[in-house]
């Protein structure tokens, strides 16, 4: 018998001084497979919970950013053009008649158009800009490095992009958009949300299917 397999079989039989290597080896194995299942754990974890971050960020039906994400997305691009001193612009977009659509039509018909007008806005807008589904047929899009007339020409191509689109016949598409930019309004979210709401609704009072911006001297009258 060899020195080796004497070794091996005091250790087994719990006998000579192999006993001691033959435990620090089983002792280190235990622990490499124990330091193997805690990362594995912790990388299942970190994954998880960056799919649940991303849900509560995303909308469901459209696959855009939900209300928060936009929120959050706007803050702090409005905060870095604000250090830069660059326009910013604001628009608000509301798809015209959709309850009639989802009467006439269906729910599914109704959830295929937001699903449509989603897909448009990815299509005419610039990938940093920051554009979500803030709630029923309602989107909002901040457009950083943008003064009003570039606003009011990138809100023209969501419009008829939108009244292109051949899911229903031409004309009973459409979307009214209120357009504001920090120029009028400054730089803080809630007062540009509030402006941008105003012409949104003079917009819907002039026949719907337009984008307005928000007059110039109402918007001196609020920051007087």
């Amino acid at each position: 018998m060899s020195i080796r397999h004497s070794h091996l079989d005091q250790a087994l039989t719990g006998d000579g001084e192999g006993v001691p290597f033959f435990s620090f080896m089983l002792f280190e194995s235990m622990l490499y497979v124990i330091g193997i299942a805690y990362v594995t754990l912790a990388m299942v974890k970190e994954r998880v919970e960056l799919k649940f971050k991303a849900a509560a960020l995303c909308d469901a039906l459209t696959g855009i950013g939900n209300r928060r994400a936009f929120m959050l997305g706007a803050e702090r691009a409005l905060l870095d053009c604000q250090q830069r001193q660059v326009p910013v612009a604001l628009l608000l977009c509301d798809l015209d008649h959709f309850k009639r659509l989802n009467d006439n039509f269906g729910h599914q018909t109704g959830d295929l158009a937001l699903i449509a007008f989603s897909q448009v806005l990815a299509q005419q807008l610039r990938t940093h800009d920051v554009f979500a589904r803030i709630g029923g047929e309602e989107f909002a899009c901040l457009l950083a490095d943008t003064d009003q007339a570039s606003a009011l020409s990138v809100a023209e191509g969501i419009r008829n992009g939108f009244a292109r689109l051949t899911m229903l016949e031409p004309g009973l598409l459409s979307v009214s958009i209120g357009v504001v930019t920090s120029e009028e309004a400054g730089y803080e979210l809630p007062r540009l949300l509030s402006q941008a709401d105003q012409a949104l609704y003079g917009a819907k009072g002039q026949g719907r299917n337009r984008a307005q911006a928000v007059p110039r001297r109402v918007a001196e009258a609020q920051s007087g």
